[in-house]
């Protein structure tokens, strides 16, 4: 400070505007201006710096964070931001092990080297497990047999971790559970699971769950994630893409592995219905995302806010157990005011309470209440909820898990199928008894209004479907954007469904491509072909001499085939593959996660996904290789008649003419 104001009197800058001179006392008004905005920036050049590095990606944010970082630079060289770093001290919001870690992928690989889920400390601070206690009439009554006898004096430690609609939740939801949660709130603004690198969640997380231990953690966070994002390799996506939602899915899978481990309960609040019908829409796919999601998982709740505050965004809204309409929301549209919050604390503490069996946790008089494990305590019961976390199923049958050493779930519907066609987010399969069409999976844009009747393939893509009915002519179903699911006029004999687009060969191997055209992906070159594969943002064709064709975008070489005779051909995500007359396999294009390093030996077959491909051997034996984020790339023993493979997930049909996958991408049975 002393070095400014030496250098004021150096210059001998006056702030006095008792000139006569209009035009001088008007400089000097201009000139007093600027020198108080220019001090009030070095007096918080950090909080400059940490508002531009909260802008999106780009080259604005860029310069931004560039213009701030050299304001913070000069205020450091003048010692003028030190009254701005004691407050922030002094409130605790310095460094701290969210800011330690720049990616999310920087954090599993730290994980990889100590693991995730840790073993309850011996604390004074854990709940205590309670005796047999004796009722009044000489009966002996097993309390909480399972798990810790919760009162206000052993209440059960509960972290309200997100953005800014986090802390008021935080705050009222000790008064909403009377005394039975000990709350701790870690509430930052304006942060999200899509920007690690302004504030990352997922090494906090990490922190959280390794050193404090809490027994149920709330999650409210997402009102900020509607934005661009830098995936694994380093693509900068928009949001509402395919590659923008993967990478979004995978970064939440990552914050429920960090803290759904040693039976803790994750309860995870849903974005509200908001004014703005942008921010609306954003919510629905981030909702939906985490439902799917958390219905996988038997350690993680969903809170739908939407059924809490109705579907139609208003600011006032009758209480839940009836009466004249409140104000629930703030002046933004966005957020919930104290009054939402604390209906929001409401539903949480009966979300808690009523998660676990009634054997295992159970609300007791004097205002206490059992918490414990699913299926007891004891290291069988570990193994045993252990084993149910890896198996699941879409049938309402019993999940079959018979490779119990396996990290993946499988998924295996009932009945027996003549074809499966796995997608990004959805599978199709054609029965055999009735050669009707049943799909699994997400349920938006009608994806689940499969229609009825006879159908001799069938093919699923991200946002569509389409069949080939017994007279030759195509059906298709879900998204009406870009025309994707419009039903194409004539005859055909094999079609092939992508990302948003479809390509179909009609009996004269003549070609026809329909949906979204941008980068080119609807743009057959016009020739003959003998079958066609629509993947992501390209597509690629057998032609009728038995070379490959590719088109649409090439920014990893996906469309540069290579030279030679192909029996098949597939186009995946950013990747593609064939089979050549030999049988060998041979990849090219997006190889960042090894997709594209076919094994050696010969193959029957050959599919792609987005970020793997699977080959099945003359044996019957199934490989894959490339990414195995949720172990798409695992496949389980034994013989498969035919593969397919999609975004997260891959599938096969038996000798028994049974369904198989493997991955996690299917949520549950949609049409059939």
């Amino acid at each position: 400070m002393r070095a400014l104001f030496s250098f004021l009197g150096k210059h001998r800058i006056r702030l006095s505007l008792g000139r006569r001179n209009k035009s001088t006392v008007g400089k000097r008004v201009v000139v007093s201006t600027l020198l108080c905005l220019a001090l009030s920036a070095l007096l918080v050049s950090a909080k400059l710096v940490e508002i531009a590095e909260r802008q999106p990606l780009g080259d604005s944010r860029g310069r931004w964070v560039s213009a701030a970082e050299g304001v913070d630079r000069v205020s450091n060289f003048l010692s003028m931001n030190r009254p701005y770093d004691m407050i922030t001290s002094w409130r605790g919001l310095g460094e701290d092990a969210g800011e330690r870690l720049d990616t999310v992928v920087q954090v599993v690989e730290a994980l990889e080297g100590e693991g995730v889920a840790k073993s309850r400390p011996d604390s004074s601070l854990s709940p205590t497990p309670v005796d047999n206690e004796t009722l009044n009439d000489g009966e002996t009554e097993v309390a909480c047999p399972n798990g810790w006898k919760v009162t206000s004096d052993n209440p059960l430690r509960v972290h309200v971790l997100g953005d800014s609609q986090a802390a008021p939740v935080g705050h009222t939801l000790g008064a909403a559970s009377n005394g039975l949660f000990d709350v701790t709130t870690n509430s930052r603004n304006s942060t999200s699971l899509a920007r690690p690198d302004y504030f990352n969640w997922h090494a906090e997380l990490w922190e959280i769950a390794t050193k404090d231990n809490p027994d149920v953690v709330v999650m409210f966070i997402g009102a900020s994630d509607w934005q661009s994002m830098e995936t694994r390799d380093g693509q900068v996506v928009e949001p509402g893409t395919l590659v923008w939602t993967d990478e979004w899915t995978w970064r939440l899978n990552v914050a429920f592995d960090l803290l759904a481990a040693d039976h803790r309960l994750v309860v995870w609040v849903g974005l509200p219905p908001m004014r703005s019908s942008d921010d609306n829409s954003a919510a629905l796919v981030l909702n939906e995302v985490v439902g799917q999601v958390a219905s996988r998982r038997p350690g993680v709740a969903m809170l739908d806010l939407w059924e809490v505050f109705g579907a139609d965004y208003s600011e006032r809204v009758s209480p839940p157990g009836g009466g004249s309409p409140v104000r629930v929301r703030g002046d933004d549209g966005i957020h919930l005011n104290r009054t939402g919050s604390a209906w929001v604390s409401a539903v949480a503490v009966e979300t808690v309470a009523g998660y676990w069996d009634d054997s295992d946790l159970a609300t007791g008089e004097n205002d206490a209440m059992c918490w414990g494990v699913r299926g007891g305590a004891g290291e069988s019961d570990a193994e045993s909820a252990e084993e149910t976390d890896r198996c699941a199923t879409v049938s309402e049958t019993p999940p079959d898990c018979r490779n119990g050493e396996r990290q993946s779930p499988l998924f295996m519907p009932e009945g027996e199928y003549a074809l499966v066609s796995p997608s990004w987010n959805q599978v199709c399969a054609l029965r055999a008894a009735d050669r009707g069409v049943t799909c699994w999976g997400d349920k938006l844009d009608g994806r689940d209004q499969v229609p009825e009747g006879l159908f001799i393939s069938v093919a699923a893509g991200a946002w569509h479907a389409c069949g080939i009915r017994p007279s030759n002519e195509v059906e298709c179903w879900g998204s009406q954007v870009s025309q994707m699911s419009a039903d194409p006029v004539g005859k055909y004999e094999s079609i092939s469904v992508g990302a948003r687009h479809s390509c179909a060969i009609m009996p004269d191997q003549n070609i026809f491509c329909w949906g979204s055209d941008e980068h080119d992906r609807t743009a057959a070159p016009d020739v003959q072909y003998a079958m066609a594969s629509a993947g992501e943002w390209h597509s690629c064709g057998v032609l009728a001499d038995m070379s490959v064709l590719c088109w649409g975008d090439n920014s990893l070489g996906q469309t540069e085939a290579p030279s030679g005779s192909f029996v098949s051909v597939q186009a995946g995500g950013f990747h593609s593959c064939g089979l050549r007359e030999s049988g060998e396999a041979v990849c090219w294009g997006d190889d960042l996660f090894g997709q594209t390093e076919a094994p050696s030996g010969t193959f029957a077959s050959v599919v792609t996904g987005q970020r793997h491909s699977c080959g099945l051997r003359e044996s019957g034996e199934a490989v894959c290789w490339g990414n195995n984020d949720h172990g798409r790339a695992d496949p389980p023993g034994g013989v498969f008649m035919s593969l397919g493979a999609g975004g997260n997930i891959s599938c096969g049909i038996r000798p028994d003419q049974s369904i198989e996958c493997w991955g996690q991408e299917l949520v549950g049975q949609t049409a059939g």
